[in-house]
């Protein structure tokens, strides 16, 4: 009996779970139909040689003919227009010029503008998605041709300094800019970045909608240099400010009492030696905490990297010597690698003191370069080592990129003054 009963039932769930795929496929199918009239390559082409530079994807969100893509889409334009131009090609193969309008460097996100839109456009969605729900990223990869994936939504990134949505499908090469749909065909997304294996992030539509709200009320750019200055001088005021403005939660580290993780968005993380090496003669316990997220400006400039890390050292078989030694070759600056191109930066300059910090001696050195074309930011980091004891000591390092160095002297001087010896 219960063999005959079960056979029915594996049928039923083996039907059932066919149906359900031939659901989803007929959904993609349908949305790709109504979405591919709406969804379009973004070229950026150089002028010289008339040839295209780069690739991406965008859509159309108003009969008008208003467009939204990635800003890394169209950046190398937006930062040499003489150099560039821009265009779109519809399904149907027909290339026309498109305009900048505005942009969104912290988001990743740029309006264009046609004159010659096309009847179809997307609209923008309003309702919650749950995890779990189903949702579809359109664009061109590779520049195979218009496609449609398939994936999850997961929600918003945890611990993450940006709003992101954690999509569950491969976005490849060319479709960043192209639109994520929701099971009803709206936007819900915008497609911005590849993670690890078939997992990858979208922008929310909000910041879109943003950008539309800002653009009816008249707003017009003529400067987008001074437009993308303004948006990091005005993000990193905002992280920072919060950051330093609330007393630290501490935590100690051995003899030391430090900083906890200073805002959710950060990770955080230690380590430790806990006994003596034959070789190096010291143990040391580490914290280190960072943020993982940064800011596309160009191909060769990243910002929004924020670091700092504790060690604690101690000795009982190390000389006087032997242990200023030491302190010496940890007492260095991080490397920074958001750029390396001598047109973004200048040169470090750094100034080294010996200071007193909560009635102990400290030397510290802080070391700032300008960003060239973004003035009132720069890369910035801060090391500082403990001087007052012959068996232990403590070394800070901070590090920030894309930091006015008024909130660099003042996070440095936050974490400095919270960093204490236990009584």
């Amino acid at each position: 009996m219960h063999r005959l009963i079960a056979i029915p039932l594996l049928i039923a769930s083996l039907l059932g779970a066919a149906m359900q795929t031939v659901a989803q496929v007929n959904t993609a199918s349908s949305l790709f139909e109504r979405g591919k009239q709406a969804v379009y390559q973004i070229r950026v082409i150089d002028v010289a040689s008339g040839d295209k530079y780069s690739i991406g994807s965008g859509f159309q969100v108003s009969a008008d003919g208003l467009i939204g893509t990635n800003f890394h889409v169209v950046s190398a334009f937006v930062h040499e227009p003489r150099k560039y131009r821009l265009e779109y090609i519809r399904s149907d193969g027909e290339v026309h010029p498109v305009t900048l309008l505005l942009t969104d460097v912290v988001h990743d996100l740029a309006l264009l503008k046609t004159d010659q839109p096309s009847e179809t456009y997307l609209e923008l969605a309003t309702g919650e998605l749950v995890k779990g729900d189903r949702i579809y990223s359109m664009g061109n990869p590779l520049d195979l041709g218009m496609s449609i994936i398939e994936g999850t939504y997961n929600g918003l990134v945890e611990n993450s300094r940006y709003r992101k949505i954690l999509f569950s499908g491969s976005l490849n090469a060319g479709m960043s800019g192209g639109p994520a749909l929701d099971s009803s065909g709206k936007v819900m997304g915008i497609n911005v970045s590849r993670g690890e294996e078939q997992m990858s992030f979208l922008v929310p539509v909000e910041h879109l909608r943003a950008l539309l709200a800002e653009h009816a009320t008249g707003a017009e750019v003529t400067d987008h240099a001074e437009r993308i200055r303004n948006a990091l001088l005005d993000e990193q005021n905002s992280f920072y400010q919060s950051l330093i403005s609330q007393p630290p939660r501490e935590k100690a580290l051995g003899a030391l009492v430090i900083p906890d993780r200073l805002a959710e968005s950060l990770r955080c993380w230690g380590h430790s030696v806990d006994e003596e090496d034959e070789d190096e003669k010291y143990t040391s316990a580490h914290q280190h905490c960072r943020a993982e997220d940064n800011i596309f400006v160009t191909q060769q400039l990243y910002i929004g990297a924020f670091q700092y890390d504790f060690e604690l050292i101690n000795t009982s078989e190390l000389n006087r010597f032997q242990f200023y030694t030491l302190l010496q070759e940890q007492f260095a600056h991080p490397s920074f690698g958001n750029t390396n191109d001598k047109e973004q930066v200048d040169k470090f300059a750094c100034e080294d003191d010996l200071v007193r910090i909560n009635d102990h001696r400290w030397k510290v050195s802080t070391c700032m370069r300008a960003y060239k074309k973004y003035k009132g930011l720069f890369d910035a980091s801060m090391t500082m080592v403990s001087m007052d004891f012959a068996d232990r000591a403590a070394v800070v390092t901070v590090s920030a990129s894309g930091i006015s160095a008024e909130k660099a002297v003042a996070v440095f001087q936050y974490i400095a003054e919270t960093v204490k010896w236990k009584q």
